[in-house]
């Protein structure tokens, strides 16, 4: 990371990019990166607090207020998705709260949709202009208004889901296993069902990870809880996971064309890790209840704010 700072520092990345260098916000190399690193780092500090990925509010925030390329965004949103995700893998992994075998079942579907709306993201920039940045931003923000509204009346998570019958496709996959759980001094075995529907799901929100550059923790762990039945800590750990495979997928169509900006890319990715640390520490103070509200209005705020702009570009305002 030091290196890539340096790098950085010491001149621009030659993309397409350069229009939005930090001499065209008025700012320095160093303050731009300084800027970046400061906001990421309170986003990543209270996504931790309010149980939510960076990413879900990091994109419609960085869209809604600065004047940075929408694709530029959306492709540094699925590159701190990427980075977070493979920071947490190991020791999920270790541990085995992921379950592998969900992981190879799950990772095909949604690497493969994720990098088609990545695909998606790029056609609609290089072909429809001002009108189909305007078509996206106002489907990311009825889209962030709408996971607000489930993190309002959406219905609680289960801890350990009690399945009545397995059907048979999922017996046939084998996607049983087990882990050591700490808080009960014991091994939790358990299954998972509607493995058929967990792949539709799965390749729905690939397709809106790649394309809208949100990270899809706020879909997959619902999936893999609620409707695939598996325990929340299995879901929690193998969605991270299964993050890190598919937007290292779908990153690439971004990085071929030329959107990865490292001025912006790295004080972003840094400034989330770091901020995830320091809201995992401060969690154990505090109560997240209020936090939470004041996610939800953040992301109510963003997603007006994208459908205004979008409104704009389309003349209607």
């Amino acid at each position: 990371m030091l290196g890539l700072v340096l790098l950085i520092i010491t001149g621009l990345s030659g993309t397409v990019a350069a229009e939005e260098s930090p001499s065209s916000m008025g700012l320095s190399p160093v303050e731009f990166f300084i800027l970046f690193l400061v906001i990421s780092i309170f986003i990543g500090i209270v996504a931790v607090l309010a149980g939510v990925g960076g990413g879900v509010i990091f994109t419609p925030l960085m869209m809604g207020f600065t004047p940075i390329d929408g694709l530029i965004i959306r492709g540094t949103g699925l590159f701190v998705a990427m980075a977070g995700a493979l920071v947490a893998a190991r020791p999920f992994l270790r541990r085995g709260l992921a379950n592998i075998r969900l992981l190879y079942f799950a990772a095909v579907p949604y690497s493969a949709s994720a990098v088609t709306g990545a695909l998606l993201a790029v056609y609609i920039k290089q072909t429809m202009g001002v009108t189909g940045e305007a078509f996206v931003r106002l489907s990311l923000g009825s889209l962030v208004i709408l996971i607000a509204m489930l993190f309002i009346f959406a219905g609680g998570r289960i801890e350990y889901p009690e399945i009545r019958k397995v059907d048979r496709f999922t017996q046939r996959v084998g996607l049983a296993m087990s882990y050591w759980e700490e808080s009960l001094g014991s091994v939790v075995q358990y299954q998972v069902t509607r493995s058929w529907l967990g792949l539709i799901l799965f390749s729905g929100v690939g397709l809106v990870s790649g394309l809208f550059g949100l990270g899809a923790g706020w879909a997959m762990v619902p999936v893999l809880n609620l409707v695939m039945m598996a325990p929340l800590k299995v879901a929690a750990a193998s969605s991270k996971v299964l993050i890190g495979i598919g937007d290292t997928a779908a990153i690439w169509p971004y990085v071929m064309q030329g959107t990865i900006f490292p001025l912006f890319a790295v004080p972003c990715m840094i400034g989330l890790i770091v901020g995830t640390i320091i809201g995992a520490k401060i969690m154990i103070r505090v109560k997240a209840g209020f936090v939470r509200y004041l996610i939800i209005g953040i992301m109510l705020v963003s997603g007006l704010r994208l459908i205004q702009q979008s409104l704009t570009m389309l003349g209607y305002i």
